[in-house]
């Protein structure tokens, strides 16, 4: 769940600065609902099967965030049809106007569905822990997202790291292997300790940087919170609708859009 609690907090630190709009992009397996501590009574999964509006699916959460759920326990919605991907880019594109920022808490691997996501939004977050797996998963979806978006800038977080050495030498040996066999170095915006505070926020069901600011990963979250807070502020948003529709030719702000993925 490290992406989830690492979005549920981006996307608490953004709604005090601006209307927020999180997208539970895990479609068919999400949670993002959970920590915020709410009961969605409609998802994704109703705007795709029951014909819902994308409007009449959101999830007021607190003021200044809403949620689009992803459903649970639903696996087909991880490939959905591109009729449903044309209609789901083209209500995106109406809706996003009313916000500011958007936060996509992405589905893990590299589906046509989760690389068209990335690659939509104005950020890519990647977030990878020390395990030599977890860098090989954010090297080969970096490799994909790179070809899919060769423009597009990836940034990254280390996640769980016992100390700040190892944080380091997490970040120097992925931003190495990147620039030698991708030709793209990366951007660290720090690290997130091993903290018991991120367990307990979460059976609490509250976003870390509401439940335990002061903690060391809550720390460490707010000021990665800040930094990707003013990577958007600075860009001239895209629009996630209209860029998902252009990625794949469909299959795949005016708010600013950023979309972190778990590796």
């Amino acid at each position: 769940m490290g992406k989830s609690v690492i979005s549920a907090s981006i996307s608490a630190y953004c709604a005090t600065r601006g209307r927020t709009l999180l997208i539970d992009a895990d479609l068919g397996m999400g949670n993002a609902h959970i920590l915020q501590g709410v009961k969605p009574k409609a998802s994704l999964v109703d705007f795709i099967e029951r014909d819902y509006s994308i409007g009449d699916i959101r999830t007021p959460c607190r003021d200044g965030l809403d949620l689009l759920a992803g459903g649970s326990g639903i696996p087909h919605m991880a490939g959905l049809q591109r009729g449903d991907r044309a209609r789901l880019s083209e209500q995106l594109a109406e809706l996003e106007v009313s916000y500011k920022f958007l936060v996509l808490d992405s589905a893990a691997g590299i589906s046509s569905q989760t690389m068209s996501f990335a690659a939509a939004a104005d950020r890519l977050l990647l977030v990878l822990t020390p395990d030599v797996t977890s860098m090989t998963d954010a090297y080969g979806f970096l490799k994909v997202h790179n070809q899919v978006r060769p423009a597009g800038e990836a940034l990254f977080i280390v996640n769980r790291a016992v100390d700040e050495q190892q944080a380091y030498s997490t970040a120097d040996r992925f931003r190495e292997v990147s620039e030698r066999f991708l030709g793209v170095q990366p951007r660290w915006l720090g690290f997130l300790p091993e903290d018991p505070a991120v367990g307990t926020s979460v059976n609490r069901r509250k976003p870390l940087l509401l439940d335990d600011p002061s903690a060391p990963a809550g720390r460490s979250l707010s000021g990665i919170a800040a930094q990707l807070f003013s990577e958007l502020e600075c860009l001239n948003p895209r629009g996630l609708g209209r860029s998902l529709s252009a990625v794949g030719g469909g299959e795949a702000l005016s708010p600013r859009a950023s979309v972190t993925r778990h590796t």
